[in-house]
């Protein structure tokens, strides 16, 4: 049965792509996004050229910034609505203020519209992805999967780990990290970064043009490291409702396997916890403040490193499982009036408000200039982002359920 269910799933991925290529309506899908490890080597070339030509294509706001570091700071606007962030941790420092209905709230986390947030805003990137190359989708990394660090990591992929610092582990050993020096996302292979947009998130200095990470190794005695435990992020899928759903998977709480809801206190979970893996801090990275090196743990700046998007892809593709599990509709949202702005069902969401609300500064920076030209029509609520139907995408571990659509 299980060889069979294989078979059935890749007849399945095989027909969308067929359909999609002879321009034949599949109704609603029209791509697949795939588990890291399924990529071909061109599909993962395609992936990396597309990525590398949005960082030389000319901004729409500024010529001098361009379309991928605009996706940057989509990021980092939106998290510039608020000082408080990691839990409380962090104090974002900022000489102006946010103005509009937004101020005060993070527009993309720790509250209901993490989830709808961060499915436009990928749907954008992959949008804009598929003007370089039609074929193109955000692949996604499985965090539970041993398999995808080293498919992911590889230098022909996404890059290495950086080098030229050392971390202390609790176990005696060192771990190394630090700046990007080889591989398809180096600078030495074009991978600049703006300082301005790939700074600290507790100071607002910058650092540097570099991409930097450490990389923890794979189930090392007494450190957290990859891959994340697969009966945990088994039992995202069986949250309650939107809400323990939302904490679980963004990594605020765990539940236990008695359905014992706790926060994330010790260490971030999940989706927090990847971002603080490559980081290097691994060994109790809440304690008394975490260390911020890596430029995925330093969150504002994190889409600088490509590897967000396929964390993100994984965290949306468990939403989309959940919702495929009988959950599909406005009314496994979260209850109405129970977020704050920008994060309740019919709310705006920032950036695509209209113009309702401006981001504030990132210490002396001021994002306006790193954002894309909005058209004051282009609104999002998180209505509009429960069904992927509308989005025209699905993921391999849904084409069983995508028979339905070939009528």
């Amino acid at each position: 049965m299980k060889y069979l269910r294989e078979i059935i799933i890749a007849l399945s991925v095989a027909l969308i792509v067929i359909m999609t290529a002879t321009n034949t309506p599949a109704k609603d899908v029209v791509s697949v996004r795939k588990n890291v490890i399924n990529l071909t080597q061109q599909e993962k070339l395609d992936f990396v050229n597309a990525i590398k030509e949005l960082k030389t294509r000319p901004g729409t706001n500024n010529k001098n910034v361009s379309i991928y570091d605009e996706f940057v700071g989509i990021h980092m606007g939106a998290m510039s609505f608020t000082t408080m962030h990691l839990g409380g941790l962090v104090t974002l420092p900022q000489d102006t203020p946010p103005t509009g209905l937004a101020s005060g709230i993070d527009a993309a986390h720790e509250n209901g519209g993490f989830l709808p947030w961060h499915r436009e805003y990928l749907n954008r990137l992959e949008k804009a992805l598929q003007s370089v190359n039609p074929k193109v989708t955000i692949p996604y990394w499985d965090w539970a999967d041993p398999r995808s660090v080293d498919v992911i990591f590889d230098p022909d992929f996404l890059g290495s780990n950086g080098s030229g610092d050392f971390v202390d582990l609790p176990n005696g050993e060192k771990l190394e990290g630090g700046r990007v020096v080889s591989g398809n996302f180096s600078e030495a292979n074009g991978w600049s970064l703006i300082p301005e947009l790939h700074f600290k998130i507790d100071t607002a200095e910058t650092l540097g043009t570099s991409l930097i990470r450490y990389l923890p190794p794979q189930s090392a005695p007494g450190v957290l490291g990859f891959p994340l435990d697969k009966e945990q992020t088994d039992r995202i899928l069986q949250s309650k409702d939107y809400k323990t759903f939302q904490l679980f998977v963004e990594g605020q709480i765990i539940v236990d396997v008695n359905g014992v809801e706790q926060r994330c206190e010790r260490e971030p979970c999940n989706h927090n916890l990847i971002h603080a893996l490559l980081d290097g801090n691994i060994q109790n990275p809440i304690g008394p403040g975490p260390a911020l090196r890596s430029t995925l743990n330093n969150v504002p700046a994190s889409p600088n490193d490509p590897v967000f998007w396929l964390l993100h892809a994984n965290v949306d593709r468990l939403w989309a499982e959940w919702q495929n599990n009988g959950r599909q509709g406005s009314k496994f949202y979260a209850i109405p009036g129970t977020e704050l702005y920008g994060h309740n069902l019919k709310d705006k969401i920032w950036p695509w408000d209209g113009g309702d609300s401006i981001p504030g500064s990132v210490g002396s920076i001021d994002i306006r200039p790193y954002l894309p030209v909005i058209a004051p029509d282009d609104i999002v609520r998180p209505k509009d982002t429960l069904s992927l139907r509308k989005y025209g995408y699905t993921y391999d571990t849904l084409v069983k359920y995508s028979f339905k659509t070939f009528h």
